[in-house]
Formats: C-alpha cells, sequence, structure tokens
C-alpha cells in the first residue's frame, strides 16, 4: 500500500468542534516545531548569546560613564579643595605679613621709626646744617609699607566660604573703618573695596607725633589692627589644612574651635 505524501494532515484533526480551533491548534503546532528546529540546529542559542552580549555591553558603557563621571567629580573637587587651600595659605601669610608692618610701626626705644635722630637738611640757600628731628621720609616708608600689605591681604579675603575666616576678615575691615577720621587725619583713606590709599603731602604735614598716636596706643588703630590681622592668620591656617567641620565618620574636626573662638 503507498504512502501519498501529499496527503492533508489538517484532516487528522477535522474531528475537533469548529474550524478556528483547528487553525489555532496547527499554528501552535507550527511556532513549536519552528522553535525546536531553532533549538537544534543552533540558531536560537546565538540569538540568546546575542542577546545577553547586548545585554552585558549596554551594563559595561553605563558603569564606564559612571566610573568616569565619578573620577571628573572627584577631580573637580580636589581642584576645588587646592584652590581653597591655595588662597586660605596666602590669607594667612598675608595677614601675618600686616601684623609685621604693624609691629615695626609700634616699636619704641632704638628701633623706632620714630626716633628721633640727627639729620642734615640744606636750607633755601643750599646751607647743610644739623637738626635733631624725626626721619618723615623712614616713617613714610613704614606706612606705605603697612598699606601695601594690608591691600594684598584685603585681595586675597575675595569670596571665602570658610565662616571663620570670613568673619575675621570683616572684622578686621570694620576696626579699620572705624578709624576713618584718625586716618584721614594723617593722609590716610578708605577705598570703596575696602583698600588703604596714602598721601605723602598730607602725612608729612601732620607730622611724625600724630601719625606715632595712631600707630603706637596701646587701644589704637594699630593696636586692634594687628590683633585682629593675628586671628586673622589663625583662622586661615585652620582652613588652609581642613576647610571640613566635620569627618566622614560624623565626628567634629579640631578646627571648629576656630569657630567658637570668633565668638569669644
Amino acid at each position: 500500500m503507498g504512502i501519498n505524501v501529499n496527503m492533508d494532515y489538517s484532516t487528522l484533526f477535522s474531528s475537533m468542534s469548529g474550524s478556528s480551533s483547528s487553525t489555532n491548534f496547527m499554528s501552535g503546532l507550527s511556532s513549536m516545531l519552528s522553535d525546536y528546529s531553532s533549538i537544534q540546529n543552533g540558531s536560537y542559542g546565538k540569538l540568546v548569546s546575542a542577546y545577553y552580549k547586548k545585554i552585558d555591553s549596554e551594563k559595561a558603557d553605563s558603569a564606564d560613564k559612571t566610573e568616569k563621571e565619578s573620577t571628573r567629580q572627584t577631580t573637580e573637587t580636589e581642584k576645588s579643595k587646592a584652590a581653597e587651600k591655595k588662597q586660605y595659605s596666602a590669607i594667612s601669610s598675608n595677614a601675618k605679613d600686616v601684623a609685621s608692618k604693624l609691629d615695626t610701626l609700634s616699636k619704641t626705644g632704638d628701633n623706632s621709626v620714630f626716633e628721633k635722630t640727627w639729620q642734615t637738611v640744606k636750607d633755601e640757600d643750599g646751607t647743610e646744617s644739623k637738626v635733631y628731628d624725626y626721619d618723615m621720609s623712614k616713617i613714610s616708608s613704614a606706612v606705605s609699607n603697612f598699606i601695601s600689605s594690608y591691600n594684598k591681604l584685603i585681595d586675597s579675603t575675595g569670596d571665602i566660604s570658610d565662616v571663620t575666616t570670613d568673619t575675621r576678615a570683616s572684622y578686621l575691615g570694620k576696626i579699620t573703618n572705624s578709624y576713618k577720621s584718625e586716618l584721614s587725619s594723617i593722609g590716610i583713606s578708605i577705598k570703596d573695596d575696602g583698600k588703604l590709599s596714602l598721601d605723602k603731602d598730607k602725612l608729612k604735614a601732620a607730622g611724625a607725633e600724630a601719625t606715632q598716636n595712631i600707630f603706637t596706643q596701646k587701644a589704637g588703630f594699630g593696636y586692634k589692627v594687628s590683633q585682629a590681622a593675628t586671628s586673622l592668620e589663625t583662622s586661615a591656617s585652620r582652613a588652609a589644612s581642613s576647610s571640613s567641620t566635620y569627618s566622614k565618620t560624623g565626628t567634629m574636626n579640631s578646627d571648629l574651635s576656630s569657630i567658637l573662638d570668633s565668638f569669644i
């Protein structure tokens, strides 16, 4: 008996009710056979492998982007900290220099710039004579040096993030402004940006004694600014070492004492 290869196998399922059910069954069977064939010849495995390779690649790209962004942020943070440290170090150095210049102006005795000495002067006709008096050129130079250091300090205190250092820098400016009238009387004026300028002719006209009083009195301008500059030097030095109030573990760093000091 021969086999008819062209036989319509759908007749085998003719007993099933409804043509729609037969069609759906055959469609499902065909799909299963197709999947089985793909698994058997390796096509399905290749497809799955390609899919997971794509997923792994996307994950790797995402992880790489995250790592690069983290590295970029870390680099920017380190640069910012380095810039802050440099600024605070400059403030500390400049404040120390201001205190040093004021120390020169406040000295008494043999090393004082206000010490009277024998000087040679010329009259209008060119005649030379010796006089025992203040050396105004020496005094003017010392005052000019102080102003130069003071202005350099003011320049370095712009845009400070450390609260204590900023507070002490502001306090220094307030002290200077409180002596505006006295400073003006000897030729020192305060500009809008907080810096000082010197009129040497007015300083000379005011005389050595008037200048000496402002810079050497115990509770005067020179003394108070020197104290404020020293305090600013300390806070800026601490900020240069560590600008963080709290450590990573949440413990309080020792530099918090500098903040408390500003209120004492």
